[in-house]
């Protein structure tokens, strides 16, 4: 008998026995955390985690530590002084004040991989036999615990670290959806303290910071008088402000300062906290701190009120709901007269209209509109410093704005403006951040206008002087492979890696390079790993199912079609690759059917036309491979195409227009295939043309050589005799033989 491979645990909390509940006890946890939000914010359980894991680390296996040194730092900056090479990057080290660069709403899961990497590796260096997490209260956590958990779930072997997570699993989130795939349900009895007989229940819901689920706690909290209730918490702030815990300013103690006696603390640190989760990137934090925020101000709406109005619309955008922000800007916009939160409302309009919305819903026009106003109120601000920057802040969203309008002209010259005017006004060591994101900007329209040698030029400047920040590596990594730098783009991939918390697109983007220089294996080493980044990314898919055809992996490929046309149905590319596999098999009518279904998906996808043409070549329907091959050489004059298409015109007689095919691909590929002159050689004498073939055959048996006899020698030999009157020729189909088209990628 064989065991089932091991799982991880769906813990649900019970009150009664394990038994009473029909469910196994879920495994005692070596290491146990709690992830309420209300006790540190965003990673309250991923910073309490690598608290235990780290320390455990470091020493004798510091270079873990330092290859995850921007993960661990993100969910426990208290941890710095035990990583040995903490990055600095000039986004990290901006005050808030110099900010002009805001992390990805992608950064959190990608640091989420980067803490799986690590749990692993220190599961195996420490704990060989197996260790044990959970995770409690993640129906209470914040949305970065969450995501953390399911990439765990994902990713960590059970047989090597198991994963106990106490959740209802009832979210529709990437958890919910981790624990129905890859935990086992499991009872956890008595989850929750109890507070004694004779405690203080109020005292002790508030010691819990309002994480306590005792339904007596929570009623005794609820019937203090408002005064009494208020003065306590003050009183608890007080001593979390003492203590100085890391986080608890934004959870515990931001919480009980919000229901407490001072209001301005309150006020200061609800913008606070909320500014320093919009600085980290945890946008659905800080969305929800703005908006206790606004309810906190209410109608008094001062300064700090139309911040956090600000923030809400801005965090809306980069969480992919950018449609949702449009009544908070202009809310920001009816309800005060202030030019600078004008300014910012219409350049946060301009980035909805040109990058925020859904493709569809872009409109360049109306971009226009909202950063010219922007810039109009920029250039009136009264303090010149104040002036320069924000006017050059803006020039640079205008840029963007015209890059998306097709103006590559008009958005250099505003970079360049931008660039011009801080360099003026500003010393050599200020603002280093928003000169770099001015720098990393024109390098990028250099590169779309071609100018790849000057686009290069300023990557190498933004890269030394802001040397630890791996997205640069990895721009820079792919216009030196637009420039023909090949051994520079891997070495800047793998730079970008380096640096970076595991970052899907640089292993896809080097997966293609290494396929272009011909190293397939390094290639599928990447993509395999892309796949575990990203399991729905559908054009991985596509380029890992074509590699692996190519390998003779028809099985994998198999597998990887149809996973991704589960994610997207109507894939030209994965329909095609499906067309090819069952082509391979032998299926004909299913393979015709789906490339077909690719060119109704995508009538300008050429692999489909190219490979339709040789399936129906082969079942011989050569009308419509001539038919195919006019629509691929429509969309891309290939001579290996024309090449295609003269056989099938031989075939049917159409001996001119073979001809002229042969014309185009012989002087480009007879050298590597020689047997492209003897089937011009084939037309021309089916056209009566004697010197032309003789000429073809010639250069065609010379290009075999004597060792290596052409194998239609016998058949240019009966020709060749016909024409000096000698044997009887073959008839009109001569040349059939020549070869088969050749099916594309």
């Amino acid at each position: 008998m064989t065991s089932s491979p091991p799982r991880h645990s769906w813990a649900v909390a019970t009150t009664g026995t394990a038994a009473a509940e029909g469910l196994p006890v879920s495994p005692e946890p070596d290491i146990d955390v709690r992830c309420h939000r209300r006790l540190r914010g965003p990673y309250t359980g991923g910073g309490a985690l690598l608290r235990a894991v780290v320390p455990e680390l470091s020493g004798a296996h510091d270079a873990l530590i330092e290859r995850r040194a921007i993960e661990v730092i993100a969910l426990a900056p208290d941890l710095t002084p035990l990583v040995p090479i903490a990055p600095q990057t000039l986004t990290a080290l901006a005050s808030r004040a110099e900010r002009t660069r805001f992390y990805s709403v992608t950064r959190t899961l990608r640091v989420s991989h980067g803490v799986a990497e690590l749990l692993m590796d220190w599961a195996r260096a420490l704990h060989p036999g197996g260790t044990v997490i959970r995770f409690r209260e993640l129906d209470d956590a914040d949305p970065t615990d969450r995501e953390l958990v399911a990439v765990l779930l994902r990713r960590c072997d059970p047989a090597v670290l198991t994963v106990v997570v106490e959740s209802d699993g009832s979210g529709d989130d990437e958890l919910g959806r981790a624990l129905r795939a890859y935990a086992d349900r499991a009872a956890m009895p008595g989850a929750d303290p109890e507070p004694a007989a004779d405690a203080d229940l109020a005292q002790f819901f508030l010691d819990s910071d309002g994480t306590s689920r005792s339904p007596a706690a929570q009623r005794a909290y609820a019937e203090l008088p408002a005064d009494e209730r208020a003065r306590r918490h003050s009183a608890r702030a007080a001593l979390l402000a003492e203590r100085a815990r890391p986080g608890e300013s934004l959870g515990a103690r931001l919480y009980h300062l919000e229901r407490g006696t001072d209001r301005a603390a309150a006020g200061t640190a609800l913008v606070d906290a909320c500014e320093s989760c919009f600085d980290n990137g945890y946008y659905e934090a800080a969305m929800e701190i703005a908006h206790r925020g606004r309810a906190f101000f209410g109608d008094e709406r001062p300064k700090p009120y139309w911040n956090l109005t600000n923030k809400i619309g801005a965090c809306l955008s980069y969480l992919r709901r950018g449609e949702e922000g449009f009544p908070y800007f202009a809310e920001l916009r009816s309800g005060n007269t202030e030019p600078e939160i004008h300014m910012n409302s219409c350049y946060m309009m301009a980035m909805l209209y040109t990058r925020h919305l859904p493709k569809g819903m872009h409109d360049e026009t109306r971009a226009l509109e909202w950063v010219n106003t922007a810039i109009a109120i920029a250039d009136w601000n009264p303090d010149p410093h104040r002036r320069v920057f924000v006017g050059a802040f803006m020039r640079n969203a205008k840029a963007l704005v015209e890059l998306h309008r097709g103006d590559l002209g008009a958005a250099l010259t505003l970079v360049n403006d931008g660039i011009a005017m801080t360099d003026a006004d500003l010393g050599a060591d200020e603002q280093l951040l928003h000169r770099s994101v001015l720098l990393y900007n024109r390098a990028q329209i250099l590169a779309a206008l071609g100018d790849h040698a000057g686009s290069l030029a300023d990557y190498d400047l933004v890269i030394s002087r802001d040397p630890d920040y791996g997205d640069y590596y990895f721009e820079r990594a792919g216009g030196r492979r637009a420039n023909g730098q090949f051994t520079e783009a891997l070495a800047d991939y793998a730079e970008a890696i380096r640096l970076s918390p595991p970052f899907h697109e640089a292993h896809f983007n080097r997966a293609d390079l290494l396929r272009e220089l011909g190293d397939e294996e390094a290639a599928l080493r990447d993509l395999d790993y892309a796949v575990i980044l990203d399991p729905s990314h559908v054009d991985t898919l596509v380029n890992r199912a074509d590699l692996l055809m190519a390998l003779g992996e028809a099985d994998r490929a198999r597998a990887d079609v149809e996973t991704g046309l589960a994610l997207d149905p109507k894939n030209a590319g994965l329909l095609c690759a499906r067309g090819t596999l069952l082509a391979e098999a032998e299926d004909i009518d299913a393979a015709f059917s789906s490339f077909t279904a690719a060119l109704e998906s995508d009538p300008s996808f050429l692999a489909a036309w190219v490979n339709r043409a040789v399936l129906a070549y082969s079942a011989g329907r050569l009308t419509q491979a001539v038919d195919d091959l006019d629509r691929a050489l429509d969309l891309e004059d290939d001579p290996v195409l024309h090449a295609n298409r003269a056989l099938a015109l031989h075939d049917l007689g159409e001996h001119e227009r073979a001809l002229a095919d042969l014309d185009i691909a012989v002087p480009v590929l007879a050298d590597e295939d020689p047997d492209l002159l003897y089937r011009r050689g084939a037309s021309r004498h089916a056209l009566a043309d004697t010197a032309g073939a003789r000429a073809d055959w010639s250069a065609h048996l010379a290009a075999y050589g004597p060792d290596e006899p052409s194998p239609f020698a016998d058949e240019i030999a009966r020709l060749a005799g016909d024409l000096t009157g000698g044997p009887t020729a073959v008839g009109a189909g001569a040349g059939v033989g020549a070869g088969d088209p050749e099916s594309a990628a």
